[in-house]
């Protein structure tokens, strides 16, 4: 079989980057480019391994899953065994699951079957990969929520400890596997929160663009002009009833989540404030998504 080595670098360096960036995603790391251009470029040069007279040495699984670790350090710097352990964990299982689906592709679409594991993806074509990336895109969110849903038993609530600037207060949330929410321009989880709980701690202009029919007719100079404007997002969702609108959101500085015994802090996550209720109890004063929770938060139903 014939090797064209651009092509082998190319198609590695893509599956990596894909790998690591979904790695990301899942475990809610974030990391500069430039660390997971430099762990996807470690891997795309392995590739070149079974090329060499210590071809047998590259092949063996021991090599492999040693070059997982060493890509996970490059993209990530884990701290703990136990961070460098559940991100190793969610990098196989992407590597696994875009694998089974770009060879799937390839044998139903192409006339010719794969060979050797293709000699680490040599024979690959861009376009079978493209659209396995694309079907994988597509589908694995849905595929997400609905593991979530049916084999994950989670606590129905959370308790919530918010700091913004030097403003700290704290709310009870309720979990909502449902909360799909995501700030557009960072992609990370939205945290629905009742306007109402919060109405007397926000300055009165962020409130009343909040309880405005539509926040694209009040004047836009007037969010300029707060001291809060660096922390506005917009949020666009979609309801069932409705065509659904845009939420404001306010960026917080830290938001530290308490369940089932464990604690997780996380920076950066938007408050989405709604004007109306969230729910008939009182109880909670907003919804936080699932994938907040902290690690083994969530417990399988025996």
């Amino acid at each position: 079989m014939d090797v064209y080595v651009d092509l082998l670098f190319a198609v590695n360096f893509a599956l990596n980057s894909w790998a690591l960036w979904v790695t990301a995603k899942l475990t809610g790391s974030r990391r500069p480019l430039s660390h997971l251009f430099l762990a996807s470029l470690c891997g795309a040069v392995y590739a070149f391994g079974p090329l060499t007279p210590w071809a047998f040495l590259f092949s063996h699984p021991a090599s492999k899953l040693l070059l997982a670790v060493i890509m996970i350090y490059l993209a990530f710097r884990p701290r703990a065994l136990a961070q460098l352990l559940h991100l190793l964990a969610w990098f196989l299982l992407t590597c696994f699951t875009t694998a089974g689906v770009s060879l799937g592709l390839y044998a139903c679409l192409m006339d010719k079957k794969p060979q050797g594991a293709m000699l680490a993806w040599g024979d690959l074509p861009m376009w079978v990969l493209g659209l396995a990336l694309v079907v994988l895109a597509v589908t694995g969110r849905r595929f997400l929520s609905i593991l979530e849903n049916r084999l994950v038993h989670v606590a129905n609530g959370a308790h919530l400890r918010i700091q913004i600037g030097e403003l700290e207060f704290e709310l009870e949330a309720l979990v909502d596997s449902g909360n799909q929410l995501m700030e557009p321009f960072s992609g990370r989880p939205v945290v629905v929160v009742a306007l109402a709980a919060v109405s007397h701690l926000l300055p009165d202009d962020i409130v009343a663009l909040c309880q405005a029919n539509t926040i694209w007719e009040t004047q836009l100079e007037e969010l300029v002009a707060t001291d809060w404007a660096r922390r506005i997002h917009f949020v666009p969702f979609h309801a069932v009833a409705n065509d659904g609108g845009v939420l404001l959101g306010v960026r917080v500085d830290a938001l530290e989540i308490s369940c089932h015994g464990r604690r997780k802090s996380v920076k950066g996550i938007t408050l989405a404030l709604s004007p109306a209720g969230l729910i008939a109890n009182d109880n909670y004063q907003a919804l936080v998504p699932l994938r907040l929770l902290p690690t083994k938060a969530a417990e399988r139903v025996a």
